[in-house]
């Protein structure tokens, strides 16, 4: 290990032939006349951040919301932990999933958006709490002392008590991902989530995510932030209309893109 790359406390490595956490096969979205996905293939093992990055209107954003179902596909295949997303396969034939079995396999997959989407009318604590004793029937006190837990985790303790109103858009931002967190997925998507704030309000959010990605927890991010592929990335794509041009390593791709595309885009936002 060089000086360079951060020490990364990650889960313990797959068995031999175990099943990547994420894996899509030839996923193709459109809406109306515009295909947006035209033939995703991703893994993502157990236990790595994988950082999505590509210009506006390249399916970043639309790819991400196909993984949890969000957006039903036109073709192809998704899994999260083995299991496929949205559909049961019978014979050779796909049908979709009931919305309860749907919400199910939700539960499961924790989502942080641009904007935090708290519940205005409640505390940070109350918003972290409402989906574990609402969905789950988790017991007030329970849900209440890991919301906690959970919110001292991203630093955000002395706030339980705030309502969105009276926190920062980083704060929000951290009480959404210790929302996400209350679920106990096994897999976190990040959707931009530090695109709609202040400069200066990125960097807790940052942090709060690298202290995820150090505990093994499989996560999918799009982003611009550069740095946050750079050091805790473990694979990097980027994606072009629709398509993936480029993956590999982080540092490789981003030292030593080999896509005239992948450098074209670089050359701009490095």
């Amino acid at each position: 290990m060089t000086s360079e790359q951060p020490a990364r406390h990650r889960a313990p490595e797959e068995p031999a032939g175990a099943e990547p956490m994420v894996r899509t096969e030839n996923v193709h979205k459109s809406f109306g006349s515009v295909k947006v996905l035209r033939g995703i293939d991703v893994t993502v093992p157990r236990g790595n951040v994988c950082v999505v990055l590509g210009p506006s209107g390249s399916g970043k954003s639309t790819f991400l919301r196909c993984i949890n179902h969000l957006e039903k596909i036109d073709a192809g295949r998704i899994w999260v932990d083995g299991r496929l997303v949205g559909y049961q396969q019978k014979g050779d034939k796909l049908h979709e999933l009931h919305d309860k079995a749907v919400a199910a396999q939700r539960r499961e997959i924790g989502m942080v958006f641009q904007r935090f989407n708290l519940f205005p009318h409640m505390c940070a604590l109350e918003n972290v709490i409402e989906a574990p004793t609402m969905v789950k029937g988790q017991g007030k006190a329970d849900a209440r002392r890991r919301g906690m837990e959970l919110l001292d985790r991203v630093g955000l303790a002395d706030k339980a008590l705030n309502y969105p109103s009276q926190l920062s858009g980083g704060q929000q931002q951290r009480v959404a991902i210790a929302r996400a967190l209350a679920m106990d997925p096994k897999l976190m998507l990040f959707d931009e989530p530090t695109s709609a704030l202040d400069p200066e309000l990125v960097g807790d959010v940052l942090d709060a995510m690298k202290d995820l990605a150090r505990s093994g927890m499989t996560m999918v991010v799009v982003t611009h932030e550069i740095g946050f592929a750079r050091e805790v990335g473990d694979q990097l794509i980027f994606m072009d209309g629709g398509v993936v041009v480029e993956s590999g390593a982080p540092r490789e791709v981003l030292s030593n893109p080999q896509h005239p595309r992948t450098r074209d885009f670089l050359s701009k936002v490095l």
